[in-house]
């Protein structure tokens, strides 16, 4: 069973092509892990950014009673939890686009990273919603 040159040759292309596989695989995978990461820390900075606001604009600028404020204050904490989350995750999606861009990763994370953080045009999402 002697391999001829050609054999050995696609044999070798193989093992690249499964070795860059894995190493986009591992790459992916630390960038979505410290992404996450970044994430949460981000969010909780701005839920708590969010709070204060919210506690100085009821205490400082509008001067409420008591009463009004206590149920101004926990509309406001609900506002703050819900609004960071949301802002939370689109400052994320643009940070992470802003990186992959700016440290050109496109060839080292896989293609199913790069379309979830890739921007989509809304002119061809109108376009396929109507086919």
């Amino acid at each position: 069973m002697d391999m001829n040159d050609t054999e050995k040759e696609e044999r070798l292309q193989r093992q690249k092509a499964e070795l860059e596989r894995r190493k986009k695989t591992r790459n992916s995978r630390l960038f979505l892990f410290f992404g996450s990461i970044f994430e949460i820390v981000e969010t909780l900075a701005v839920i708590l950014l969010l709070f204060v606001f919210f506690s100085f604009l009821i205490l400082r600028v509008f001067k409420l009673p008591e009463s009004a404020a206590q149920t101004i204050f926990q509309f406001s904490t609900i506002v703050s939890f819900i609004g960071g989350l949301f802002l939370g995750f689109i400052i994320y999606k643009r940070v992470a686009r802003f990186v992959i861009e700016k440290f050109n990763l496109t060839d080292k994370l896989t293609n199913e990273v790069l379309g979830h953080y890739a921007k989509r045009d809304k002119a061809a999402e109108k376009e396929a919603m109507k086919k």
